[in-house]
């Protein structure tokens, strides 16, 4: 046997077992949310076997978890973390059962100086989550009134954010908030921590759970702010924008069907 033929029969033997071992991943593999990781290791070990390439993995979005929604008994509603009429902010963390009893509160006892209608979905970009390891903080808050106020000149922000700890209010329910030309006047606005133009936010546990914690809160202010279920888009449905926001691997119809899927549960 000539090493021609020695490397030859390597390179079968290896394209066997790459082969044996995207099967053993896809028909025994025994935790199902590592599985589509393990897939596409799986995949590039044929692909390099092989010459073949392997197509971008998107995974499917989850299902939000709509659960333990009850609002806790006794709830208070926390001080706004910046009062008064120059750029004011709650800047306060909620989980989503303190978000329901929030949102009620403030339907029943602020005045409010808008008339929403809608929900407007953006990704923060920047910050990513590779500098938000920990997710937000009160001084976040506070700094991103501050780029707001001082670095673009708005008189207010986006009303929401979420990371995939909780859902954080910014700018006051009750007071419109600046984040997309032409939906200031009529939306909320949901920012979402991560960077979804990229695979590397959008297929990693965290972003997942920031993106499910945008959809529960789009959902509790459909339930309980009066909100229409028709009444939802994303940044990019902005003719005023050119960018992809909430991220170009972030579908629609998908978001859609979670938060519709979400109000019905709660």
């Amino acid at each position: 046997m000539t090493d021609n033929d020695t490397e030859v029969s390597r390179e079968a033997e290896f394209q066997d077992l790459a082969y044996t071992n995207r099967w053993l991943v896809r028909n025994r593999w025994g935790m199902e949310e590592h599985q589509p990781y393990a897939e596409r290791l799986a995949d590039k070990i044929v692909a390099f076997a092989t010459g073949a390439t392997v197509a971008p993995l998107i995974l499917p979005e989850p299902e939000p978890a709509a659960s333990h929604l009850e609002p806790p008994v006794g709830f208070a509603p926390p001080e706004w973390l910046i009062s008064g009429s120059d750029f004011p902010i709650v800047g306060r963390r909620f989980t989503p059962a303190e978000f329901v009893a929030y949102v009620k509160w403030v339907q029943d006892h602020e005045h409010y100086t808008w008339q929403p209608s809608g929900i407007t979905v953006h990704h923060t970009g920047v910050p990513d989550l590779s500098m938000r390891p920990s997710g937000f903080t009160e001084q976040h808050m506070r700094s991103l009134r501050n780029f707001y106020r001082n670095d673009k000149g708005w008189r207010h922000g986006p009303h929401i954010f979420t990371d995939d700890h909780a859902i954080w209010v910014l700018n006051p329910l009750s007071i419109r908030g600046v984040h997309a030309v032409s939906y200031n006047s009529t939306r909320y606005g949901i920012e979402m921590l991560g960077n979804f133009d990229t695979l590397e936010d959008y297929q990693s546990s965290r972003g997942l759970a920031s993106r499910n914690n945008g959809k529960i809160a789009a959902a509790i202010l459909m339930k309980y702010a009066g909100i229409s279920t028709s009444r939802l888009n994303f940044h990019r449905h902005d003719r005023e924008t050119q960018k992809s926001c909430p991220g170009k691997h972030v579908d629609f119809a998908t978001f859609e069907e979670e938060v519709l899927k979400t109000v019905e549960e709660i």
